[in-house]
Formats: structure tokens, sequence, C-alpha cells
């Protein structure tokens, strides 16, 4: 794959390094140019399959008529497509045609200038583009060509292959019963019902003749440079003038001009040539190769009979016309009964006797092989894989037709006359009749003048549907892709596979940043699979699907997010929510998530289940690898000084911006997962599971000191929006958590009936579900408040002037309140009571409790040295409070060992209370709360 896909793969396949946030612009940016030239159809392609989407039908006949829709509705889309972009590049394409064209011309030069070939020549008459459509190329147009063909064929093979449910008893013989009297053209219908691969192969050779009618260059123009050549002006009719007019010259002076005359004809009846071995003069060898050429490129096109003879008798050609006879249901309609089947089946065996043995021409001897059905003669001419494949088919149908008609006319002489000629067998040159596609199509890849256009995509697909090998292709296309997405690292949206692909070139196989032919191809898969074509069943499920997630991939990165959830529905079992999350996770704006809930239940998808599986999808994507508890030990909050002379013992102060400052965000990993939290606050319900993954993401972040995406968590999903956002549909009406604990009041008509009980019972519930939830969100907020207040207080000693103190005093000063209402909860029962993960509780609890009270006594210090000796005698209510005989919060820097380092902390504080107090002129406390307590200062003047 390119560099340029390497990149597109590593944003939706790759597992997602722990790196800073990303825009959500930025990690679309690689296909926005690709989506803006191809949005509209991309969208348009959408909207049909949402229409006909064959999950919504119930009956197999419903869902059959469905697909027919789906597929004709789809060429449509194509056929618009191809028309705007011919009216844009006709003129280019008409140009390249031409060179292209007079370098096939074998055997013959062209007497214009080479140098005209690459002249830039400026069409007087070509429009003006809009700035549109000048982003479209030549390449385009030919790429929706081929895509067109594409859905043609589709169409065609799928009405004979998957003929509609309440079809399958009709009888097959819808005409006359076959006698020695019925027509040829009763025969031929004959043939074809009863024949089943002759039906199909017919049909093939109808979508490759209108298929080179309807892109091939004008017939009159591709013969115009040979009939300049043929050196008689603007006269296309005449026959071999110069010929003739050497042939009468020789008779009159042959000793004069016998030395200087190549061998020519000396008759001009048609056969003159081949029966005298003899050549036309140069000028009529351009004029005969006009003419074979274009009746060559009438029977390829498959112009009817009628078209010919016009076509040849404006060239005085006649007798050419008459010999231009193709299967019966060709010939034009007033021409529909003659002949018989005798005469026909002679004929094509003397049609291959001139084609192997006679002409002069590879054009003439190619006509003649297409009429007798011959194979090498034809071959010299083919330019592309269509002509090839045409070549084939035509043979291999007028083998079957020869052969049925010595069966059906068993006492008519058609086959005792046809006995004494030779023919070509073309089916037992290709084998078994049922594999012959297969091995034509496997062929046509190694032949050097095919094989490129192989590797083209749509020339892949349009063998794959030829050879009836769609099921076996699309199992090895997905193993390709699991390939492609594993090459260089694990994919969470492709697994990988052990099995290889069969043909390790990768060129043999629709690549991950094709996106036009992904989306080609993945629609023709619901097209199947809309028409119940055996894929391979669940063993294959996996790898048939990659190709749908490979295009879902594709529209998440082009932008195109409001199409995911309809493709993601067309997957089965799990992996439908797997890719949703996973192609979803990056929205971030709540209308857009909205939007996109809403589609997943017109879609009939279970949105409980995709949020509760979006966030263990990730968490199995994302493992916590941490083997260890890595924040035991590690979490501080303080520097780390030794006491020295220099620097004796004093009291500590919490480290600004421990959470990592500005430079430190939330990385990736963890992002992701907040994301799949917020998609909880939009579904209704879910009460218990919510606070369950909340409760594991912050054990999550806490465990690994991730404080900013603790801190992120507890902004994005606060608890008490969760219950004002989930209690109406539990209760009735919002509830906040004061109100779930206060009760309120009680409804009249609640207590009457008796519901009151129960809902009190809901309520205590609901309540024990959030516990362990909103108790890690008051420590988070607690440490947020602390280093509020460290880097306010550090910001005061930077500053000294005096409107900078006044500023950043009035700020320390309002950020303490928060601060209380925060600390409070941890200071009793904290995490003690609390249902699941006690173990990791309760390293928790050891972890962070003491470095977190510590803090906050080094901030409620700061405070009563900074603004008021309050802070200080609230830290002193603090030491009683921690050595009441109901403390649980003791016994925890006991257990950590780190009971002096309380002592300490408290010993300083009641130091500077002690100083301060003996400082101050005035005594008494301004602090009405500490003097409700019984707190004055006077307790702490100590008199000499």
């Amino acid at each position: 794959m390119s560099s340029h896909a390497d990149k597109e793969e590593d944003e939706f396949t790759k597992r997602i390094p722990g790196r800073a946030v990303e825009n959500a612009e930025d990690i679309l940016h690689p296909l926005r140019e690709t989506a803006n030239r191809v949005g509209r159809e991309v969208e348009r392609f959408a909207e049909v399959l949402d229409g006909y989407n064959p999950q919504r039908a119930t009956e197999q006949d419903e869902r059959h008529d469905m697909m027919i829709d789906l597929i004709d509705l789809y060429l449509e889309i194509a056929t618009e497509t191809v028309d705007k972009l011919r009216k844009v590049h006709g003129y280019e394409r008409q140009k390249k045609n031409g060179v292209r064209w007079r370098r096939k011309m074998r055997g013959f030069e062209i007497s214009q200038d080479d140098d005209d070939e690459d002249m830039d020549i400026e069409d007087p008459d070509e429009p003006e583009l809009p700035s549109a459509e000048r982003r479209t190329t030549l390449e385009d147009l030919e790429r929706w060509e081929q895509e067109a063909q594409t859905w043609d064929l589709l169409r065609r093979l799928v009405h004979l292959r998957f003929p509609s449910p309440g079809s399958s008893g009709q009888s097959l013989q819808q005409y006359a019963s076959i006698n020695q009297y019925s027509s040829e053209n009763d025969l031929w219908e004959d043939f074809l019902q009863k024949d089943g691969l002759a039906l199909e192969r017919k049909t093939v050779l109808q979508w490759l003749k209108e298929t080179a009618d309807e892109s091939g260059e004008d017939i009159d123009v591709m013969v115009q440079d040979l009939q300049q050549n043929a050196d008689r002006g603007d006269i296309i009719a005449a026959g071999w003038i110069h010929t003739k007019y050497a042939i009468k010259g020789s008779k009159m002076n042959v000793a004069q001009n016998a030395s200087q005359i190549e061998p020519l004809i000396t008759q001009l009846d048609p056969d003159a040539m081949t029966r005298q071995k003899r050549r036309l003069q140069e000028q009529d060898q351009y004029f005969e190769r006009a003419i074979w050429l274009g009746c060559y490129e009438m029977l390829r096109r498959g112009k009817s009979s009628a078209e010919i003879r016009e076509w040849c008798m404006e060239r005085t050609e006649v007798w050419r016309a008459v010999s231009m006879g193709g299967f019966p249901d060709e010939r034009s309609e007033d021409n529909v009964d003659s002949g018989n089947p005798e005469s026909s089946a002679l004929w094509r065996r003397m049609c291959f006797t001139l084609a192997r043995k006679g002409g002069g021409d590879d054009y003439e001897r190619a006509v003649y092989g297409i009429l007798s059905g011959d194979i090498q003669s034809v071959e010299p001419v083919c330019r592309s894989w269509d002509d090839f494949v045409f070549v084939n088919y035509n043979a291999l149908l007028k083998n079957q037709y020869d052969n049925y008609l010595r069966t059906a006319l068993p006492t008519r002489p058609v086959s005792l006359a046809a006995l004494n000629f030779e023919s070509f067998d073309a089916i037992q040159f290709h084998g078994d009749p049922q594999t012959a596609g297969r091995k034509l199509i496997d062929t046509l890849k190694t032949n050097t003048k095919t094989a490129p256009e192989t590797l083209q995509p749509m020339k892949m697909l349009q063998g794959v549907l030829i050879a009836n090998q769609f099921s076996h292709f699309i199992y090895q296309q997905g193993l390709a892709l699991s390939q492609f997405a594993n090459a260089n690292g694990h994919s969470n949206l492709i697994p990988s596979k052990n099995e290889k692909p069969e043909n390790e070139d990768f060129t043999k196989y629709i690549t991950m940043d094709d996106h036009d032919s992904l989306r080609v191809l993945t629609h023709v898969l619901l097209v199947f699979m809309g028409l119940g074509l055996d894929l391979g069943g669940i063993l294959r499920v996996t790898e048939v699907e990659n190709v749908i997630v490979a295009y879902i991939s594709f529209l998440r990165l082009a932008g195109k997010e409001e199409l995911i959830p309809l493709y993601c529905s067309q997957l089965t079992g799990k992996r439908k929510y797997a890719i949703l999350c996973r192609n979803l996770i990056d929205i971030t704006d709540n209308d857009q998530r909205i939007t996109q809930i809403k589609l997943m239940r017109e879609l009939g998808l279970d949105v409980q289940e995709f949020v509760s599986l979006q966030a263990r999808f990730l968490l199995g994507d994302f493992p916590d690898e941490a083997a260890t508890y890595p924040a035991s030990g590690n979490f501080k909050l303080f520097d780390d000084v030794a006491p020295s002379v220099e620097h004796p013992l004093t009291a500590r102060r919490p480290r600004r911006d421990f959470f990592g400052g500005d430079n430190d965000v939330v990385s990736r990993t963890d992002l992701l997962l907040i994301r799949s939290m917020e998609w909880y606050l939009l579904v209704d319900g879910m009460w218990s599971e919510t606070f369950t993954v909340g409760t594991l993401l912050y054990l999550r972040f806490f465990k690994n000191m991730h404080l900013s995406a603790a801190r992120e968590l507890a902004i994005k999903a606060r608890s008490s929006e969760i219950a004002m956002t989930k209690t109406p549909a539990i209760l009735g009406r919002s509830f906040d958590f004061p109100e779930l604990i206060n009760g309120g009041e009680e409804d009249l008509t609640e207590v009457l009936d008796g519901s009151a009980d129960q809902k009190r019972l809901l309520k205590k519930h609901l309540l024990a579900e959030a516990k362990t939830y909103r108790e890690l969100e008051t420590l988070i907020e607690c440490l947020d408040n602390l280093e509020t207040v460290s880097s306010m207080a550090g910001l005061l000693d930077e500053d000294r002037s005096p409107t900078a103190q006044k500023q950043w005093r009035k700020a320390l000063a309002s950020s303490y309140p928060s601060m209380y209402t925060t600390i409070e909860p941890l200071l009793k029962g904290w995490l003690l009571t609390c249902q699941n993960a006690e173990a990791q509780l309760k390293l928790l609890r050891e972890t962070y409790l003491p470095e977190t009270i510590l803090a906050y006594i080094a901030v409620l210090h700061i405070g009563g040295t900074t603004l008021t000796r309050d802070f200080l005698m609230e830290c002193m209510e603090l030491s009683a409070t921690l050595a009441g005989e109901d403390s649980d919060v003791l016994d925890v820097f006991a257990k950590t060992g780190r009971v002096q380092e309380l002592v300490e902390a408290f010993a300083f504080v009641s130091k500077d209370l002690l100083v301060l107090t003996a400082q101050k002129a005035t005594p008494g406390s301004r602090g009405k709360k500490l003097r409700r307590k019984g707190f004055t200062p006077e307790l702490w003047s100590v008199k000499p």
C-alpha cells in the first residue's frame, strides 16, 4: 500500500496510542479532498440503500424485488454521472481515442504527422467548466463508465441467476413445439429456453456489444484516416478505383509497365485476392481495410443486419452486407424468418474456412471469424479485455447452437451437410462447459495483452461476475483486507487471520485506499446478501464483512458519519455495534450524537446495547496493562526536600499545577474512554451501568495517576448531571442527589395508593448504585480545588505589587469555600461502604487520602498566614476531628506510616497560630462559625 494509505490505516485500524487530544477535523483531514470529489455519489448510494434497505424486508419476494430495484437505481446514478462527465471531458476523450486508434493500425502507416498526436488542440466549442467540474479528470470519466458497465452486467446476470421466488414453477417452454417445419427463429428461441448456460452467454455477449457501442468511438471517425490514405478525396464508394485504373493501364501498355507494377489482381470480383493470391493497389488496400474495419466494428457492437446493409450500401459494397448475418434474433424485423437453419449452419462453416485460409486483411479474417464462431482468426485484432471475452463467448455460443441443431432436427439435412466442412469446436477447446467462463477469465489474467487491464478493479469485478465466482472472490478479498489492515500492527476493526489469500500479489485485490472501488464492491456485496447468495456461512462471515467495514472506515475519515449507522446495520451479530462504536467515538458534539442515536433507532439498532458495548470494546481495545498499582508510593503533592542546616524543617507547600499544567493534556486513550461515558448521558435508563462504568474509569485513572483524565471525566460526566438526565425516565421527573437523599415532598396520590414506599426504596437503591462514583468524583474535585489554592498562593508570592496583591488575595480567598465542600466527605467513611472493587478502593484510600489531607492542611496553613487566622483555627478543628474516636482517617495514616507527617503539619500550624495571635493588637475572632464552635484567638494567646 502507499504511504498515504498507511497514514489512513493508522487512523482507523491501528491501536490508537496515548497522545495529546486531537482535533476532530485533523483526524478526518486525510480524505477530505476525496470526500469533496465523490461526496454526492457516496450520499446518493446511501440514500438509495436506506430506501431499499434489505434489513426492513420481511418476505423473500419483497427482498428480491428490493434488490432488483436497488441495482437499477445504482445503474441510474452511474449513468447520470457518466453523462455529466462526458459533457465535460468528451472532447478530451475523443482526441485521446483518435491518437490511440492510429497507433493500433497494424501494417499501415498513417500519413498524418505524428507530432499532431501530442499537440494540445484547443476546441473552440468546448464549454467553460464550472469550478466543481474542473476538479474531475478524464480518468474519472473512464472509471465511472466502467462502473456503469459493471452495474449493467450485474443487472442482467441477476435476472438470470436469481429469478423471482414466484417464477420457479413456471414452464420453460413458452414457444411453439419444435418440428421439421419450425423457423430458425423458433429454433433459436427454443435453444435459449432449454439451455440456461447458452442464455447466460447470450446475455453476456449482448452486454459486451452494447458496452462497445455505447462507449466506442464513432465508426465513421475510426475509418476516416484510412479513407484519407486511400487517396480518393471524399469519395467513399466506387470500389477499388486505383486498382481498376492500374489494370486498364497494364492492358494498354504491358511491356512498358510490367517491371514497375507489383503483382496486382487482374479481375475485380470480391474473392480475386484470395483466388489469385495477388494484391490491390496500396491506396485500395487502405480502402479495403477501412471497409472491413467498419464491418468488424458493427459486428462487434451488435448492429442489426439492416444497419450493416445501410452502411455497406453507402460504399456500394452491398455484397458484404449479405454475408453479415448473425444469430437469428440479430436480424432486422423484416428479415426475421428468412433463411433456414441448414443454410445458416453451412454458411458458418464457409466463413470459418475464409477466416482461416482466406482474406488479405486481419479485419477481413476477424469478420469471418466472428460469423463462424472462430477464436484464432479474431484474436489478432482484439484490443481489450472485453474483446477477448466477446470472441470466446461468441465462439462458445455458436458452437452450442450448432450442437443443438444436430439434436433438435435429426431428420433434416443440416447435420449431414455440415459434417462435410470443417468448423472450430470451442466447447472442446475450453473444456468443461460449467467452468469454461472461469477458466477464460483466469487465462486473461496471464495474457500479455489483457493482464494489465485485469488489474483494474472494475474489470476484476466484471470477470468475477461473468465467471460466477463472487462468493470465492469476496472471501479472498476479505482475507486481503485483513492483511492490509494488520500489516503494520494490530487492527481493532478488521481482525487478523492466519489464512492468507490464495494470491499473495496484493495488486490482484482492491486495496483499502481505493475508495471508489470499495464503494462499488460494498454495494454489490449488499445486493448479493439481500438476494441470499451463499457466501460461505458463519465460518466466512467475518472475512466477507471486512469489505463493508473497510468502506465504513472510509466514510468516517471522509466526514460522512451520518451514513455509518446505515452500513453498520448490515453487519451481523455484535460486530455491527463494535464497528459502530469505534467509528463514532470521535464525535464530540452532543447534537451530532443525538442525531446518530435517532438514526440508530430508525434502523432498528439497540441504542442501549450500542452505548454499553462501546465502553466494553474500548476497555478491551485499551486494557490497563499495569500489573501493580503505580500510584502507590508515587502519588505526591509535595516536593521532596530533605531538612538540612541551610534548609531547616519547615511547613511544606503543595506543588503548583500538580495536575501537570497546560502542556500535559489528556491522552487520546483516556479521552476515548471518557467519550464512551458521555454517550451514557444521552440514553434513558442504564443508571446502574452508567455509574459502574464511570467508577471503572475513575479507578483506572487514579491507579495510573491520570489526574487530568479524572478531572476531564468529572467535567464531562458530572454525577449531578447524570441524575438530572436519567431520573425522569425512572422516577417521573428530574431529581438531583440532595432531593434523592432528603426525599422531598411525597405525592399524595402515591401515598394513598402505596407506591410512595416503593419510590422511597427505589431512591435508596439509586443512591447506593451511585455512591462509589460520587465519592471518587469528590476526590478529583478536592484535588482540583487544592491545586487552584496552591497555584493562587504561588502567584501571590511572585507578584508583590499592591494592585496584584489585592487581586490575588481576593482570588485566593474566593477559592476556599468550594474546597471545604469537597474535603468534608473524605473525612468520614469515604469509600468504606461501597459495594464493589473493595481491594482497589482500599489501595486508593491508602494512596490518596493521606496525601490529600496533608495538602489540605498545608493550604489552610497558607490561608492562615496570608489571609486570616481563621484558617489556622479551622485546621485545629480538623485535628480534633481526625483524633476523634469514630474517625477512620487516622487508621489510614497509621497503616501507611504517615502519622508523624500529620503531627508535624499540625505542629507547624499551631506554632504559627500562637505567633500570629501574640502579634495581633486587637483580640477577637472575626469568624462567626468558629465562635459558635467555641474557638477564640484568646485560647492561643500566650502571655509572658
